[in-house]
């Protein structure tokens, strides 16, 4: 499985999420980064979370995951606010146009309608959330939709057997001009208001339309992260391969790539400039490969073709333009 392919919270059996060790010792993670597992494909949807209050109206922390579909709620839902909602001034191109209250779900569901209105691609969207309880809770948070795994994913299964079937589930990965997307997220009894503005917007000609610069900080922190853990990843692998007389470079690779992400893992950070999971994924992958069968050395050069190309892509998504909001 690839490394990012098994980054999926309550969907799939291989449940993995980033978390970010900031400000040192004794201090609380500040987001988790989520990303959505494909069926034998690489590279699927990502989703980042983040909270600005510790816990939920009952003490208890909330971090949820977004999933790029879902079954079709069969229960009648209630439509508290089935009005557009208004937009502030200097609103982005994608808006929150509705928002539906489903109290009889399990847990209770709201269900925001997000439209682009601009004329390109969609590749990620930040919400800023109010929601506002009968016994005067008001719980602040933000969700970010990011769309950059799915983009990769399919680029990797364009002409094979599989690419259908990833359509089916997944369309191409972003969010068409003129599209709407559903956003589900959970939560807590007795709601009674619910406010969401969509304030980052990133698209795939690479810029980006910001009203809130620490979420737009967060999603170029964790592309980059990526990108630079992808370019840890292919050195150590192609320093492998290019020791003719180890026996087993797959195996060598796979212990130094996970070596750097237990080192990153006890140290503090005040950012997050590595991605421990990506790099712990491909050390499994590489371990897997070791005990397997044919051409190793073939095959440790396929994963770095691989990641090269993933890299590329991901690497103009990193480094984002901002061309809207205030500057």
């Amino acid at each position: 499985m690839h490394p990012e392919a098994g980054r999926a919270v309550q969907r799939t059996r291989d449940a993995l999420a980033i978390r970010a060790k900031l400000g040192g010792p004794g201090c609380q993670p500040r987001f988790y980064l989520i990303a959505h597992a494909c069926p034998a494909i690489h590279n699927c949807g990502e989703t980042a979370i983040f909270r600005n209050e510790a816990a939920s109206p009952q003490g208890v922390p909330m971090y949820h995951k977004r999933l790029p579909y879902y079954l079709i709620l069969s229960l009648a839902v209630l439509c508290i606010a089935p009005a557009a909602l208004p937009q502030a001034k200097g609103a982005l191109r994608a808006v929150v146009q509705t928002w539906t209250y489903d109290p009889t779900h399990n847990p209770p569901l709201v269900t925001a309608k997000i439209v682009n209105n601009s004329h390109k691609d969609i590749t990620a969207f930040n919400m800023s959330i109010k929601e506002t309880y009968a016994n005067g809770h008001v719980y602040k948070h933000e969700v970010l939709e990011e769309f950059l795994g799915t983009i990769i994913a399919l680029k990797e299964v364009q002409g094979k057997a599989n690419e259908a079937n990833f359509r089916k589930y997944y369309g191409d990965g972003v969010l068409h001009p003129g599209a709407v997307w559903d956003e589900k997220l959970p939560v807590q009894p007795e709601l009674t208001d619910y406010q969401a503005v969509v304030d980052v917007v990133t698209y795939m000609d690479g810029t980006a339309e910001s009203t809130n610069d620490d979420a737009f900080g967060r999603i170029m922190e964790e592309r980059q992260a990526t990108v630079d853990s992808q370019k840890i990843a292919i050195e150590i692998i192609k320093s492998a391969l290019g020791d003719a007389n180890d026996p087993t470079p797959a195996m060598t690779a796979a212990k130094k790539i996970q070596d750097r992400a237990n080192v990153w893992k006890v140290q503090p950070h005040t950012k997050l400039d590595l991605n421990d999971v990506y790099l712990e994924s491909i050390a499994n992958e590489l371990k897997a490969l070791s005990s397997g069968n044919g051409n190793r050395r073939d095959a440790l050069q396929q994963i770095v073709n691989r990641e090269e190309a993933n890299m590329s892509v991901r690497s103009v998504h990193a480094a984002l333009v901002k061309t809207g909001g205030p500057q």
